[in-house]
């Protein structure tokens, strides 16, 4: 189920009283599309630039985008993985996989995020229930 044809919905919600937005692949509400993906793939990264709700503003939120559509194309192509989608918190743009692989996922982001020039961090973890997403599924 590759991402560029999938179907996404954005939410709109508060984290520590600032504005907070999610953008979330409908496709893998299922649990059929989930099960056979049992890691969860968090990618956080820090904007150079942001507003007075720690959004990025455009020029870096388009820069963003562009890092992220790069992920979306190794990973799903390279990796057998999935894009969740994304949220945008108050200066934290954290963009969202699940894998079967998390081997080739990690040596990918071990690379590929000192190349971007900005503050990030990753985490892969086991979650075959995927319950780190749950809450924005539920909400489908």
């Amino acid at each position: 189920m590759k991402s560029d044809k999938a179907t996404y919905i954005g939410f709109e919600f508060e984290v520590e009283g600032f504005p907070a937005i999610a953008i979330i692949n409908t496709d893998l509400k299922e649990e059929e599309a989930q099960s056979q993906y049992t890691h969860s793939v968090f990618i956080e990264v820090v904007p150079d630039q942001f507003n007075e709700f720690g959004h990025p503003l455009e020029e870096e939120h388009d820069y963003l985008i562009k890092v992220e559509k790069e992920m979306i194309a190794y990973l799903e192509e390279q990796t057998r993985s999935v894009h969740v989608g994304h949220t945008t918190v108050y200066r934290r743009r954290e963009i969202i996989f699940y894998t079967k692989d998390p081997e080739p996922v990690q040596d990918f982001l071990d690379h590929f995020l000192s190349t971007i020039e900005r503050e990030n961090s990753f985490e892969i973890e086991p979650d075959k229930e995927w319950e780190n997403v749950s809450a924005f599924y539920e909400l489908l």
